[in-house]
């Protein structure tokens, strides 16, 4: 008996089922037609159609009943073009009909617009045009910037290019961006004033003087802030103090906001220094204050280290029994064939363990040098930890067999697992990097939380 492949399978089972379809819609749509409903009639033909572009029935039904849809849709355009008060009106009525007329031509079928209705059609939509520009003049005139837009945009539909429509749309477009923006900025709502003339700018680089505006916004919604060191009064972290400082700094300047500008570390210290606040860097809580504002800044963010460890483990060595499968001929005195069967030999093979960690415990706090005000204190616990877990062996590892309740086990699954140990990575990250990262991260999400505190509260 011929085989079908499953792929031709599935093909020949979808196109018969297109045909069955198929032709029970042009069975439908006969009976509808029948009954004097062609609109409905011509819709179900259409799918007809469309489901298999070889069912002649439903091609023929669809010219008939497409063309006294199409008709009827014609008459309800001629009317509204000759009788009616909008011409708008009578060109959506002719957009209608010719969207009707092209599904039945991405169906097949070509039904038939007399040239006097697309002569008839070029006369509404010129009328059309003349009354959406004057609408859309007087609704721009009148700030109505809703409703000039959507009278440029039916124009630009219709006609691209109409006139000087275009400029218009755009000018409905942003010029209540424009306005939004400027009452933003009036109001010191600088970030959100800023936003707004970004979104004009990306429209027209050159409209009005949105983009000194936006330089503006930027210049005076800006908050400085200066990142200090906390004293937590524990010696074995001054060390790595800095670092988290650094760390700080740097995050918050790879925010890449332009309305947080970040105190050089160089001039924060030599600043310091020069007020001989501590030649560390570090600072008190009486001090904060102080400290920022002679820094020029508008927020501090102190930053207290309280606990930094790098732990590196031991590598610990663990002996484990395991069988080795061993082939053995033997011969079959009933069949006189060889056979070859396993026999297991108890074998030890080496478990290696090793986990570096790393450890880091912060505080910070975020001031307002202006009113005193913290306005935000958290507390920062994490540790990063990578552990390896492998085995080596002197054999051969792919005739080893676990061993499971003192016996031997040829489980599939137990079997992958131990050799899986012999094939996992040796070497576990090292504990400065696991170190870095930890920092990195951490100060990363405070930078993070930062940023959507001084948006919320200052800007």
């Amino acid at each position: 008996m011929k085989t079908f492949k499953l792929p031709i399978l599935i093909v020949l089972v979808a196109l018969f089922a297109a045909c069955t379809g198929s032709k029970k819609l042009a069975k439908q749509a006969g009976k509808l037609d029948a009954g004097g409903m062609y609109a409905e009639a011509a819709e179900l033909y259409l799918q007809s159609a469309v489901r298999n572009a070889n069912n002649v029935d439903a091609k023929v039904g669809l010219k008939k009943t497409g063309q006294q849809l199409l008709d009827a849709k014609l008459g309800e355009f001629f009317k509204a073009a000759n009788v009616g008060s909008d011409p708008m009106v009578a060109v959506d009525a002719y957009l209608a009909a010719k969207t009707w007329a092209d599904r039945a031509k991405g169906a097949g079928v070509a039904l038939v617009i007399p040239d006097h209705y697309t002569a008839d059609f070029q006369t509404a939509k010129g009328a059309a045009l003349v009354q959406l520009y004057a609408e859309g003049q007087a609704l721009l005139a009148a700030k109505d910037f809703n409703g000039a837009q959507a009278r440029f945009n039916s124009i630009a539909a219709l006609e691209p290019g109409y006139k000087d429509a275009s400029s218009l749309q755009a000018i409905a477009y942003l010029e209540p961006l424009y306005q939004s923006a400027s009452a933003a900025m009036v109001q010191g709502q600088y970030r959100a004033a800023a936003a707004d003339f970004d979104r004009v700018l990306a429209r027209n680089a050159t409209y009005k003087d949105a983009a000194t505006l936006r330089t503006e916004c930027i210049t005076k919604g800006r908050v400085a802030v200066a990142v200090l060191q906390g004293n937590s009064g524990m010696r074995k972290q001054a060390t790595k103090t800095p670092a988290l400082q650094a760390m700080a700094i740097s995050a918050l300047a790879g925010l890449n906001d332009p309305f947080i500008s970040v105190v050089d570390r160089d001039d924060l210290q030599r600043l310091l220094d020069e007020q001989k606040l501590n030649m560390s860097g570090m600072v008190d809580e009486n001090s904060t204050v102080e400290a920022g504002k002679l820094l020029g800044a508008q927020v501090v963010l102190v930053c207290t280290l309280v606990d930094y460890r790098e732990e590196t483990g031991t590598l610990v060595h663990s002996s484990r029994e395991a069988y080795q499968g061993i082939p053995v001929e033997t011969l079959n005195e009933t069949t006189g064939l060889k056979e070859t069967t396993t026999r297991y030999k108890a074998v030890r093979y080496t478990e290696n363990e090793l986990e570096n960690k790393a450890i880091i415990s912060f505080n910070y706090k975020l001031v307002n040098l202006e009113t005193g005000e913290v306005l935000l204190s958290q507390v920062v616990d994490k540790t990063g930890q990578d552990k390896t877990n492998y085995a080596v062996y002197d054999g051969d590892v792919k005739a080893l067999y676990p061993k499971v309740n003192g016996a031997v086990s040829t489980d599939s699954r137990a079997r992958r697992d131990l050799t899986a140990l012999f094939g996992a990575p040796q070497t576990a990250t090292d504990a400065k990097v696991l170190g870095s990262d930890l920092l990195r991260n951490t100060t990363g999400q405070m930078a993070q939380d930062v940023q959507r505190v001084i948006m919320g509260k200052l800007q």
